[in-house]
């Protein structure tokens, strides 16, 4: 009898299940692109797309790219089209997924079971339905480690190109992969690949030119060399959106913050006007645009930049005078960071289709006995001093897990470096998921402190991974 490839297993599994979720109602949700600060204008990216990516400054222009090639092109049937291509990269990622575990020496039984057992899981499922960075950003990651490890292996300037590529893209797509990054993973794959040298040079550095290109537009234009201009905003959400309503406004009266700290980030820009000099109109709509043709606020609208400047201002002051709104930021970043990834309150339309199955899934393989109707609940439990039992409302399997497993595959890769056990493109693939899951992590929860069990999602794969190999070598060990 015929054994079956490990991939069209996974292929047979992939669109059984997708089958099976479309049955159950899961339908993909394009909602975003009408009203989600991460999109322009749909109109401006339908028939002034060019212009409109030249002047964003909130955020790299890779993802608006990507939208507004779908929406010039399907302007009628865009949501199928976005729908096939996240299936695309759903495939994708369940092949990728199989494919770092088998390089890394796992069975090919139990690879399949892990990578199976991932790509019908609920949330990526949700994720998979789900129009925003995460799901591309997730192939992105996997793609950059599989093309890394072809590289270290076998040579070749098409690998190389390819790879950082991939890292390119994860630049122009999503602000957390900073020109820091870039450097950083450039720099040590020219360090680790000296036998490689001069083909990664070649092929990094025209990448590394569109970054320095994009911080330099961006630094000319609208004085901020960076990918985003989105730091205010990011601040206020570590610093003056921890304040509790009445330490807030004893630090406005006391003249410590500025009202605009009392506003969410985000509000309408008509909620500004008394605190800022309203700027001159330049004739192009991304920028002098204060609601889109869809009524969302285009925080794109140089207004946008004086209210960062006022939220850098507030939230370094309260970093410096009352520190301890960023501990209650970190707190709530890793309480979130591990958090089940399908535990998001945007998933409306179609979390409550297969919620049944989630929640199995969230208590069985993540540990989350408890579920909150919403984040706000538990804010509210935390002030009031029930603080032991939030435990049971996160991840528990992951919040024990994940620091073990990332612990564990540093231990793994240390130890076979020295001891020569470790062929090294399989010790520089292990690294650079290493490498990616803590700084990530790490960007995540300094950051940020609500959606940090989206930020993670984006490398759960990695996990994957790694636990495919501990398990394969436990289990070696155990036989022996």
């Amino acid at each position: 009898m015929k054994v079956r490839s490990p991939y069209t297993v996974l292929l047979a599994v992939f669109v059984v299940s997708r089958a099976g979720y479309y049955l159950a109602g899961v339908r993909f949700d394009a909602r975003p692109v009408l009203h989600y600060f991460q999109f322009i204008d749909p109109e401006l990216l339908k028939h002034r797309l060019l212009e409109s990516l030249f002047y964003l400054h909130v955020q790299p222009p890779g993802f608006n790219l990507f939208a507004g090639v779908v929406l010039k092109s399907f302007p009628v049937s865009y949501t199928a089209a976005f729908h096939i291509i996240h299936l695309l990269l759903g495939a994708g990622i369940c092949a990728l997924t199989y494919h770092l575990m088998s390089v890394c020496r796992v069975g090919p039984r139990l690879a399949t079971a892990l990578a199976g057992l991932f790509t019908v899981s609920p949330a990526v499922v949700l994720f998979e339905n789900y129009l925003l960075y995460e799901y591309l950003v997730a192939f992105l990651l996997l793609a950059a480690a599989a093309l890394l490890f072809q590289l270290m292996r076998d040579g070749g300037f098409g690998y190389a190109v390819a790879f950082f590529t991939a890292l390119l893209l994860l630049v122009l797509v999503r602000n957390f992969f900073h020109l820091v990054y870039f450097l950083a993973v450039f720099g040590l794959v020219l360090y680790l690949g000296r036998h490689h040298r001069k083909t990664i040079l070649l092929s990094g550095l025209a990448p590394l030119l569109v970054v320095l290109g994009l911080y330099t537009k961006n630094w000319v234009l609208f004085g901020s060399f960076s990918g985003s201009t989105w730091l205010g905003m990011t601040l206020d959400t570590i610093t003056a959106h921890q304040l509790t309503e009445a330490e807030a406004r004893r630090f406005v009266s006391t003249g410590m913050i500025s009202p605009v700290s009392l506003l969410d980030a985000g509000a309408p820009l008509r909620l500004y006007r008394p605190y800022i000099h309203p700027p001159r109109k330049t004739g192009i709509p991304v920028l002098d645009e204060e609601v889109t043709s869809t009524g969302a606020t285009n925080f794109n609208n140089l207004a946008f930049l004086e209210i960062q400047r006022l939220y850098v201002r507030d939230g370094l002051t309260l970093l410096r005078r009352y520190p301890v709104v960023y501990l209650r930021s970190l707190e709530a970043a890793w309480f979130t960071y591990f958090l089940p990834a399908g535990d998001f309150p945007f998933f409306d339309l179609n979390g409550p289709r297969i919620h049944a199955l989630d929640r199995l899934f969230n208590i069985v393989v993540f540990g989350q006995f408890r579920e909150a109707a919403d984040r706000k609940e538990l804010r509210v439990w935390y002030a009031q001093g029930t603080r032991a039992g939030l435990v049971l409302y996160t991840g528990l399997f992951l919040l024990i897990g994940l620091p073990l497993l990332w612990t564990w595959s540093a231990w793994y890769l240390v130890t076979g470096v020295r001891r020569g056990t470790l062929e090294k493109p399989v010790a520089i693939l292990l690294g650079f998921l290493l490498f990616n899951i803590a700084f990530l992590t790490a960007v995540a929860n300094l950051l940020s402190s609500f959606e940090n069990n989206r930020y993670r999602f984006q490398f759960d794969a990695f996990f994957v991974v790694l636990a495919g190999l501990a398990i394969e070598r436990l289990w070696n060990r155990h036989r022996l």
